[in-house]
């Protein structure tokens, strides 16, 4: 995915462009110019180069047009055409500033820095009000100056190799032989808020995170790609300053899939092995590597080659592109080096091998020295094979349902790497290692698998554990390091699992002891080391549930999704800052200065408030007592929507309300318009032979419930017309879909209602109760009320009569109008407003952002991994643990 984020980096905020000044051209001809601007700015790309096309025809020389179609080029990664566009335009008006800024993003893009510089430059001199162009020129790299003098490379006299792999563990060379070591690692992403991936922080930064890295006890940092050279300078400072307990690097070499799904893509396969080669130069000190968009760069000087454990090849590769290269490729069977050889196996087994022996060789011929490598692998590639897996085709054959074959088939159980280990030779004694990403609630078969479900660690039944023990048995002979593991602290959940680790869904204390019982069982189990991810939450990263309603994709950098699991993995939470108060009580007394939208002469006070996470909501006075207290919000069209409060018999809304907020018997929870209510969950009960099953699930969510259900997106995302019936419904969403088995055993799906708000303080709640201030808060997470970017206002909005497709149509929004209504114990209902009147309706706005503000918190995630990794002992350990100490939550 690293050439989407690459794009995203360089359009920037591109994607927001205003409409450039109409040429003297017809008015249908303007008319279409801002119709494509409208639709690319939804991201609906061929309806914006269509809509600039039309204005194209009509005025052959309208430049506006031109420029709309050099933006949808440059997207769409037609670097020759955009530049095309934008250069003739500036041949006809040198002054246009949209065309400059275009021009200068194809340059930034083709890794032409010095002329995005300069023509950025020359836009920002045309228009010094533009903090987009700003914002583009601050991520351009600065000129990298003369490199630096390294002295002469001197080779060892025979080979060196600091760490190796014997039988099923790692050692390492001390100064008195090979010692026993087991990886306590942790995995260092480094995007922090309003930052691209590839937006590396500051030396400081890095040597600030080694240290608290080193006082959790970890031994082991993972990178998946290559750091700027303040790191690896930071790396080595550190182990200079703790020699006996140094920090070890697993270092990655990062890939996307290939063209084609083909490896041997030979444009591809050249710029992996090239990366390949620059990370192993990289290691030893002696790299100077150029400026490439969505890259570090810069000159690398320090050399911690000597701590490097080993390399760890690609990313989680996916079973449909592994399965048609393996088609095919169907006699490419197996193949020998001089380092590393492979028997029986795929194609793709042997590419990977293939790719093995290229880093091995490399080091080995260019520093006379070695470390163990290995390849990224999960489970949906592994060894074995589950029974409660099927392929999609044949699952929806079963159910009579029609298989879309333009649709990717996932197949999670299809097809497998590594069930025959890469076989190093005598000349390549580092070794050999598998390396897994190995979550407790990803795939199905955790949930649906009876061996696994049944399974029992020392600290009680873990189908995680039964996991490891499985593959532990089917990938024998070779160590196996859980490269990826955890749990994080979201409030949506995306995914459920049997002991309630869930993905998503837990207090941050839970979540703790969740991460501590995992890295227990990955010792217990007999691994080589486990790398928890990650050190820090980064608001870059998507997950499936919610991705699709982050828009603009590019800006959900800028703003904390509470909702998005993959957000929330950091041992480091990094969340916006209180800015009304870090306690309640604090942030009462700063609600006091904030205007309210409803002031009555009862008491009762009605507020809103912004950040980058929520939408905050303060009720003070009577109404925050009622017997059901209810707020709505119109998001749009003041005529659309729901003109009813929940109920039949509920009092009218001045303004249609695609949402409410409703707080009734000590619950609150959000419900939606059915026209905008994300997900439709459908049933799909026919088909199975056999009867239902019901998998186990501890630790439910609020609203869970299960049944033959699927779910899709409620397209279009419109409420239609104005409604009376007081209809709103809740949001549920089926995050483990209904199942069928290679037996024909119907998985019941499960799911569960994400709009029930958890109670209680911050971090983990969402709503809570000033007694003193007579007042409760609401903080709503903006993607639960389709808000798609706080950070430049986007709300889901689709037009009428639009055709659903796979984009999300957006609306940027002045305001959101907030209503309310209460009911006493009569039954009695008071409304907000009380004249009933749509302009008396509260307006409530906020500043939009382009840098976020924030703050990071250790979370007990640090203090529990703590405590584990002292209890697996020194760095120079086997991973053995006292199975008798188990916590009381632990054991339930």
């Amino acid at each position: 995915m690293r050439w989407v984020l690459v794009l995203m980096l360089v359009l920037g905020t591109a994607a927001a462009v205003a409409i450039p000044s109409a040429m003297q051209c017809p008015d249908i001809a303007n008319a279409h110019v801002a119709a494509g601007w409208q639709e690319y700015r939804a991201g609906r790309l061929s309806n914006a180069q269509s809509a600039f096309a039309s204005a194209l025809a009509r005025c052959p020389n309208h430049q506006d047009s031109q420029v709309g179609l050099g933006y949808v080029a440059l997207r769409n990664m037609q670097f020759d055409s955009a530049s095309r566009l934008f250069r003739r335009v500036l041949r006809a008006n040198a002054k246009h500033v949209e065309a400059m800024v275009g021009l200068g993003l194809v340059q930034w893009r083709t890794e032409d820095y010095d002329s995005a510089r300069a023509t950025l430059g020359r836009a920002l001199a045309l228009d010094a009000s533009r903090r987009d162009i700003v914002e583009h020129l601050s991520k351009l790299p600065a000129p990298m100056g003369p490199p630096p003098q390294r002295p002469a490379l001197v080779l060892p006299d025979t080979l060196v190799y600091h760490a190796r792999v014997n039988g099923t563990r790692f050692e390492i060379r001390t100064a008195t032989g090979w010692a026993p070591f087991y990886i306590k690692g942790i995995n260092l992403g480094a995007a922090l808020p309003g930052k691209f991936p590839s937006q590396f922080p500051d030396a400081k930064t890095y040597r600030e995170w080694l240290r608290a890295i080193g006082q959790m006890g970890v031994n082991t940092v993972r990178v998946y790609t290559l750091h700027p050279p303040e790191f690896y300078h930071a790396l080595a400072e550190y182990n200079a300053q703790n020699p006996a307990q140094p920090l070890h690097l697993i270092q990655g070499v990062w890939a996307e899939l290939p063209p084609n799904n083909e490896y041997y893509d030979a444009g591809w396969q050249a710029e992996f092995q090239q990366e390949m080669q620059r990370l192993v130069d990289v290691l030893h000190g002696r790299a100077d590597v150029k400026q490439r968009a969505g890259h570090a760069a810069g000159y690398y000087t320090s050399d911690v080659s000597q701590w490097v454990l080993g390399f760890v090849l690609g990313r989680e590769w996916e079973p449909f592109s592994v399965a048609e290269f393996n088609a095919r490729h169907p006699t490419l069977d197996r193949w020998q080096g001089r380092y590393v050889g492979i028997d029986e196996s795929s194609a793709m087994d042997v590419w990977l091998a293939r790719a093995i022996e290229h880093i091995v060789a490399y080091e080995t011929r260019t520093y006379r020295t070695q470390r163990p490598v290995a390849y990224t692998n999960w489970p949906t590639l592994d060894p074995m094979r589950h029974a409660t897996e099927l392929d999609t085709e044949d699952e929806l054959t079963i159910r009579g349902i029609a298989f879309d074959r333009t649709r990717r088939n996932h197949n999670e159980d299809e097809v497998s790497i590594g069930a025959v280990p890469v076989k190093p030779t005598s000349e390549f004694p580092a070794g050999y290692f598998a390396a897994y990403h190995v979550y407790p609630y990803y795939p199905d078969f955790f949930l649906h698998d009876e061996g696994y479900a049944q399974a029992q660690s020392p600290w009680g039944a873990s189908s995680y554990y039964g996991y490891l023990m499985d593959l532990r048995r089917s990938v024998p002979d070779v160590p196996i390091v859980i490269a990826e593991y955890g749990v994080p602290s979201s409030w949506g959940i995306a995914h459920f699992n049997p002991q309630g680790w869930h993905h998503g869904g837990h207090a941050e204390q839970q979540s703790a002891e969740i991460n501590a019982r995992l890295t227990r069982e990955i010792a217990a189990a007999g691994m080589a080391g486990g790398v928890l991810f990650g050190w820090i939450d980064e608001w870059f990263k998507h997950s499936w549930l919610v991705a699709p309603f982050e828009k603009p994709e590019e800006r959900n950098r800028m703003w904390w999704n509470r909702m998005n699991a993959e957000q929330h993995y950091g041992v480091l939470a990094v969340e916006p800052e209180l800015r009304l108060g870090e306690t309640l009580a604090d942030r009462m007394r700063t609600w006091d200065t904030i205007p309210a939208l409803y002031s009555t002469s009862d008491g009762t006070r009605i507020r809103a408030h912004a950040d980058e996470a929520y939408l905050w909501v303060q009720v003070q006075g009577p109404a925050r007592r009622a017997q059901r207290l209810v707020i709505g919000l119109d998001m749009i069209d003041a005529d659309e929507g729901g003109m009813r409060f929940p109920g039949q018999r509920a009092p009218a809304s001045p303004v249609g309300l695609e949402f409410v907020l409703q707080l009734d018997s000590g619950r609150a929870r959000i419900l939606a318009d059915p026209g905008v209510n994300p997900f439709v969950v459908e049933s799909v009960s026919k088909g199975a032979t056999k009867r239902d099953r019901q998998s186990k699930v501890k630790n439910w969510a609020a609203g869970m419930f299960s049944g033959s259900y699927t779910q899709m997106h409620n397209e279009p995302y419109r409420s239609a017309r104005p409604r009376h019936d007081g209809r709103f419904d809740p949001l549920w969403v089926v995050v483990n879909r209904a199942r069928v088995g290679r037996d024909s055993t119907n998985y019941l799906g499960i799911g569960y209602d994400r709009g029930v708000l958890p109670p209680g303080p911050l971090p983990d709640g969402a709503w809570e109760t000033a007694e003193s201030s007579d007042a409760i808060e609401f903080r709503i997470p903006w993607n639960l009320i389709n808000v798609t970017d706080p950070s430049s206002r986007h709300v889901v909005f689709e037009e009428k009569g639009a055709k659903p497709d796979d984009v999300v149509g957006t609306k940027q929004i002045e305001a959101i109008r907030i209503v309310a209504a209460a009911q006493d114990a009569a039954g009695t209902w008071r409304v907000w407003p009380a004249t009933q009147r749509r302009a008396d309706a509260g307006s409530f706005t906020w500043a939009t952002w382009d840098e976020p503000r924030y703050r990071v918190r250790r979370r007990p995630t640090f203090d529990a991994m703590r405590e584990v990794f002292n209890e697996l002992g020194t760095n120079n350990v086997t991973g053995t643990i006292n199975t008798t100490k188990v916590s009381r939550n632990e054991s339930q």
